[in-house]
């Protein structure tokens, strides 16, 4: 992580404690609001306001979600994460982070005033035709007033919120201070690798908050959309888009889960449905470059004319052709309701962070996974479930991999809110089969040879000096009849003393035991001779001293050589 200035730290100080401020504050609003205590509280609190209706108790769902919108931006994002989930939240919970998506105070028409200023050059009245001064909607980073430019075409600017930057950094610094603390005295958060999460979570949403990012993300899925019928990106004014302000098509639609309104339109929810899960999976399996949040708010339908935005391209995910193709054989082997392949799909696609029992692993996949399955629980819990049971053995799926997957689930969460009937990975499955048919096209394959040949070119250019003077050199050698070839055997070298000297310690030792016998032998025949006292005896006694004497240096010399040339290597090393 990049190291933080002084400046950053005392920022962080005060940031850190204002988020204290704010967490007490909800702890004893809560402490105070049970039994006998919180119905004195209501009591005093109707008798002082005098309120025109009787006081409702807050549960506590509303008050997480509230500290949340207190705590500031950075938090209302992980809370917004939280929300793409819902599926695994109890209910009550779920409907409060959903309010995240769009219900977030707004900020003063000052504030969007001065910041269009600063990056446009002139206010918005001087810029635009028409600038709405009430927001049409407040996001944790933003909100979007809707405009008219001079040429007549109504646009929706995205304008950030002041000094977010800033005050995201700090949090940033805050969490990753924290993971650091808890990594060092707790098993799980060393388990999930804390610091390695908030590391990915700041970085995307330090990505965000520069538009220009945005900007070139909706234009390019907007080209890639261009084949899939009825799914659009708003187009993007770059004329009048900066790092904190972003001017785009405005889309007159609903959300995708507004069903009500989707059928006095008239329109066809199964064929919506169709479009919105053929333009998720060209961009995942197709092109690999994906929104990596398409959860319902991010999704509108235009009444008008049936067609799909994808809006909010701040987040995106980026897969190679490996990946994809690894992403096609999970979303087979969900269709297939192989408990096992899915297991196997899902170990291939992973990296360990700690020691891994594979036995174990299967095990508990097929015990766990299997019972979903024959459950038939939609593709969000058994996924939601897989990503679970990695993280128990130690392992963590690729992060772009992991953004494709939750935006497979998220696409899924779309399909069933327009069609609660629908099967929807048979469906996957099926579209994914007359995606990659009618993407193998003469034009396409031209294509993609044109790309690699050229790629292949560059490279080959770029290595062009090595290759020329490399050439040059056999031809020299050629001319002088010969061909040198230098290896290098420096670490073989190596190797072979180290053999030479083993030997040479090995032969030592075989005669200091044959020493050793032999003067036994011979101090047994001298005593057998009667001669205990003589020349022979005398020789086999001091003979016997002698290799006894050597054989305790030799193993002094090996034990020296053992702990102090070990030390050596090591430093050396």
């Amino acid at each position: 992580m990049k190291k933080r200035s002084r400046i950053d730290q005392i920022r962080e100080n005060l940031r850190l404690q204002k988020v204290y401020n704010v967490i007490l504050n909800f702890l004893m609003d809560i402490l105070f609001d049970r039994g006998w205590i919180g119905s004195f509280r209501r009591f005093m609190q109707e008798w002082i306001y005098r309120p025109p209706v009787p006081l409702d108790t807050v549960t506590l769902p509303v008050k997480f979600r509230l500290l949340l919108e207190d705590l500031g931006p950075t938090y209302v994002k992980m809370g917004q994460i939280v929300s793409s989930q819902s599926d695994v939240l109890p209910p009550d919970w779920a409907a409060e982070m959903v309010k995240l998506q769009n219900d977030v105070p707004p900020f003063p028409y000052a504030d969007v005033v001065e910041t269009i200023q600063a990056e446009l050059g002139a206010p918005p009245e001087e810029i635009f035709a028409e600038f709405d001064t009430e927001p049409l909607a407040a996001a944790s980073t933003a909100q979007v007033h809707r405009a008219v430019l001079q040429d007549g075409t109504t646009v929706a600017v995205k304008v950030q919120r002041p000094n977010i930057q800033k005050q995201v950094k700090a949090d940033l610094g805050i969490m990753q201070s924290a993971a650091r603390v808890f990594m060092r005295r707790l098993d799980w958060a060393r388990n999930v690798d804390l610091a390695s999460i908030l590391d990915e979570f700041g970085t995307n949403i330090l990505t965000e908050l520069d538009y220009r990012n945005e900007a070139y993300n909706a234009t390019r899925l907007n080209r890639a959309m261009e084949d899939i019928s009825n799914v659009k990106v708003p187009e993007i004014y770059y004329d009048f888009s900066t790092e904190k302000v972003l001017t785009m098509e405005f889309v007159e639609g609903v959300k995708v889960t507004n069903v009500a309104e989707i059928d006095a339109a008239g329109l066809n929810r199964l064929s919506l449905a169709e479009d919105a899960i053929r333009g998720m999976l060209k961009q995942l399996l197709i092109d690999g470059f994906f929104h990596a949040d398409p959860h319902p708010g991010n999704v509108l339908v235009n009444l008008n004319t049936g067609t799909i935005y994808f809006i909010d391209t701040g987040m995106v995910g980026d897969l190679d052709v490996q990946q994809r193709l690894s992403l096609i054989n999970l979303i087979f082997a969900l269709q297939q309701q192989d408990a096992r392949g899915l297991a196997q799909v899902a170990l291939s696609l992973s990296n360990p962070f700690r020691e891994v029992d594979e036995k174990a692993y299967y095990r508990d996949f097929e015990r766990l996974i299997g019972r979903l399955m024959e459950m038939q629980a939609s593709t969000a819990e058994v996924v939601s479930a897989t990503f679970d049971l990695l993280q128990q053995h130690g392992l963590r799926m690729d992060p772009q991999l992991t953004l494709a997957v939750k935006a497979f689930m998220q696409a899924e969460r779309v399909a069933m809110a327009l069609d609660p009937n629908m099967q929807f990975v048979n469906l996957a499955q099926k579209q994914v089969q007359e995606l990659a048919v009618e993407q193998i096209t003469p034009e396409n394959v031209t294509n993609a040879v044109k790309k690699q040949a050229a790629f292949t070119l560059r490279e080959l250019m770029r290595e062009m000096p090595d290759l020329q003077m490399a050439t040059l050199g056999w031809l020299k050698q050629y001319k002088k009849g010969r061909f040198e070839v230098f290896i290098d055997t420096s670490d073989l070298a190596n190797e072979v003393d180290q053999l030479n000297i083993l030997g040479r310690q090995v032969i030592i030792g075989i005669l200091l035991v044959g020493m050793l016998i032999g003067s036994a032998i011979a101090a047994g025949f001298a005593t057998s001779l009667g001669d205990g006292t003589g020349v022979i005896s005398q020789l086999a006694y001091y003979g016997y001293l002698l290799a006894m004497g050597l054989a305790i240096i030799m193993i002094v010399y090996l034990l020296w050589k053992l702990i102090f040339g070990r030390r050596y290597r090591n430093g050396r090393h």
